[in-house]
């Protein structure tokens, strides 16, 4: 049986090339390392490295601790989704709003789905964040034979952008049971989605490997310090990054304290300046671009009340307010919602 080399595939720990051999396992070139191979996607993360090497397989170690208290849950539950996808081979069976929306997208003819990220009422989903989504992409695009990754999330995006013209999409998470729902998502669309298991702190793909990263509101989980880096390390120059991401601003502490979390999570810790910093030093041009200071909360608040707005009007809503705090000194920078956009 002969090695097969995986384009742009690489240990997570030492970034040496991956190879397959097999349905079982993926290896380093000189059989030092090896990660195994679950329904066909690699789980390339570090404490499932089989190795004799000094090795770090503490799941409870920062970069990995969240996403193994949290996998067995959302394993269980993407499991259960992929099934249901897979017997029912329709897109019904998908309760997420997100993957609805790339249904949608879907049946338009090419024509229009070659104009992303145009127009922003199209493409947008999120009625809470539309204006930071909006911000996102009208940052990549447009994404015609590019190659696109995102980091963290159930693939809504890279799915998106493969219907936008995409020559490749990518994602990387380390829940598998979101992996297999894309896989299925992707099988119905007829797009090219390759799943791998990871986190954004050791990403398993080589350096300058893609055109486009994209992480929806994932940032904030991880360990800024080194998951930044990690991602500009795999855009080639010029390439573009973009994040939906919670900001710790004083509407977001009142906010929760008050109304509780847009979504329960022990884990969910804001993006502060001191956790975006290492964000400005990895690029060569970085903005955070705040929304919502004024309507954000009182959004999330009818939203978990049943009232929900339509997107282009929360847009609008949105655009309305920082309009406003634009003629407030230091009020837009209030804004608790953040589109991260980058350029390496």
């Amino acid at each position: 049986m002969t090695d097969i080399k995986i384009e742009g595939l690489v240990c997570p720990v030492t970034k040496m090339p991956l190879t397959i051999l097999g349905d079982q396992a993926v290896f380093t070139a000189d059989r030092s390392i090896a990660y195994p191979l679950q329904d066909g996607i690699p789980i390339l993360l570090g404490p499932e490295a089989i190795t004799d090497k000094s090795w770090i397989h503490d799941t409870r170690a920062p970069q990995y601790a969240e996403a193994y208290a949290e996998m067995e849950f959302y394993n269980s539950i993407g499991r259960k989704r992929a099934e249901q996808v897979r017997t029912d081979g329709s897109p019904k069976s998908v309760d997420s709003i997100g993957m609805q929306h790339v249904f949608r997208i879907a049946t338009l003819p090419p024509e229009q789905r070659y104009r992303f990220p145009e127009p922003s009422t199209l493409w947008a989903c999120d009625n809470i964040d539309a204006a930071s989504e909006t911000d996102c992409y009208r940052h990549i695009g447009p994404v015609i034979g590019k190659r696109v990754v995102q980091v963290g999330g159930s693939g809504t995006v890279p799915l998106l952008l493969l219907l936008a013209g995409a020559a490749e999409g990518i994602l990387i998470t380390p829940m598998i049971g979101e992996a297999l729902v894309a896989l299925e998502i992707a099988r119905l669309l007829k797009v090219p989605l390759r799943c791998l298991v990871g986190i954004g702190e050791e990403i398993p793909l080589a350096d300058q490997y893609t055109d486009v990263c994209f992480v929806g509101g994932c940032v904030h989980h991880m360990r800024t310090e080194i998951a930044i880096p990690e991602m500009a390390r795999i855009l080639r120059p010029g390439g573009k990054f973009a994040a939906i991401e919670p900001w710790k601003a004083p509407g977001y502490t009142i906010g929760t304290a008050i109304f509780g979390k847009r979504e329960a999570n022990p884990f969910c810790s804001p993006i502060t300046e001191e956790r975006a910093a290492p964000f400005f030093r990895a690029f060569a041009s970085a903005d955070c671009v705040h929304h919502g200071a004024i309507t954000r909360y009182p959004a999330i608040v009818a939203q978990k009340a049943g009232f929900k707005l339509s997107v282009p009007k929360a847009e609008w809503v949105t655009r309305a307010d920082d309009a406003i705090c634009n003629c407030i000194p230091f009020a837009r920078k209030m804004g608790s919602a953040i589109a991260m956009l980058a350029t390496k």
